[in-house]
């Protein structure tokens, strides 16, 4: 799998963790008084609940160097440099855990970090960032890619015509157990949810129509060939889905499409240090116990995100034919 870094080519993440700051620093500090503590809470409660895009904005860590610098970063390093103009890029299917969800991730950590001395594997969770804000999750689409400034809008309109015009609707997946994965370049291990892909095949249908927008513009695809370098077989389920059109699809749309369900995974905690077999057992040990409420999750599937430097562009997935043509405006 990729190493994904989201870092921006601009100072955005440091313009909006200021803002994020300055309202703290707004805030009233007289607290209420015990006899209208019930009240207060009444009224905390009935808040709105935040955009959507508050989370885009605000999910990640202000960058605080323009250089590599691992010390930064618990030791790991960029994939691909940073170089000036050039904007890094991941297409990805994003999920937020709930609460449940949340805390049997985060009880998994745990669990993992007591049961070997800290000098044996270093394991650092996803889950949150430095601010201690819940982070959302991804199954990523694409590796970590990148575009000149003069490119990097023609692929995200290229992205959001080929997701609408495909006939891949909305659906939902479910963990099926977990694992180790390193990146492509080895130099990290995530802990990682593998799913399970779904009846309709939305999961390798979505990463054929990414994979051919990203080869199109001379970038290279996700999970394109098998360790051995050989093409992954198709499996049967997946034959069958293709032989049997939804209403409105092009018969050959999926012509080329590989079977790779086994690849699709959520990285929720990573080490630099490759696990051992103490650490292997002891996985394998924490999943029986900590692990029930998080082998419920449910992803629901309806829409994937393009993240270009800081820019997010939510790119829906049609529900029906009617909506797809009116998306694209025939």
């Amino acid at each position: 799998m990729a190493l994904v870094d989201y870092s921006s080519s601009e100072g955005e993440e440091d313009d909006a963790q200021a803002q994020a700051q300055a309202q703290v620093q707004h805030q009233p500090q007289h607290q209420p008084q015990a006899d209208h503590k019930g009240e207060h809470r009444h009224q905390q409660s009935s808040l709105p609940p935040l955009p959507a895009k508050f989370h885009d904005l605000y999910a990640h860590t202000a960058r605080v160097s323009s250089s590599d610098d691992p010390s930064l970063h618990g030791g790991r390093r960029r994939v691909t440099p940073h170089i000036e103009g050039n904007w890094p890029t991941h297409v990805y299917i994003e999920w937020f855990p709930s609460t449940t969800e949340h805390a049997a991730l985060a009880a998994v950590i745990t669990a993992l970090r007591t049961r070997l001395p800290p000098d044996r594997l270093s394991l650092h969770s996803l889950l949150t960032s430095d601010l201690a804000a819940p982070l959302p999750l991804h199954i990523s689409l694409s590796r970590s890619i990148g575009f000149a400034t003069e490119r990097k809008d023609d692929f995200v309109v290229a992205v959001e015509r080929a997701i609408r015009s495909s006939s891949v609707r909305p659906f939902d997946v479910v963990v099926s157990s977990w694992d180790w994965v390193p990146n492509f370049e080895r130099t990290r291990w995530f802990l990682v949810l593998r799913v399970t892909a779904p009846r309709t095949d939305g999961l390798n249908k979505l990463l054929h129509v990414t994979n051919r927008v990203v080869q199109e513009h001379g970038q290279p695809p996700l999970y394109s060939k098998t360790s051995d370098g050989k093409k992954p077989c198709q499996s049967e389920e997946s034959m069958r889905s293709r032989r049997t059109p939804i209403r409105g699809e092009p018969e050959d749309q999926w012509d080329g499409m590989q079977e790779v369900s086994d690849a699709f995974h959520v990285s929720f905690a990573w080490s630099l240090e490759q696990p051992n077999d103490a650490m292997l057992d002891a996985t394998k040990s924490v999943s029986v116990k900590e692990f029930e409420d998080a082998r419920k999750a449910l992803i629901s599937v309806e829409e994937i995100k393009v993240k270009v430097g800081n820019v997010v562009t939510k790119v829906p997935l049609a529900r029906n034919v009617s909506e797809r043509i009116g998306l694209l405006g025939l």
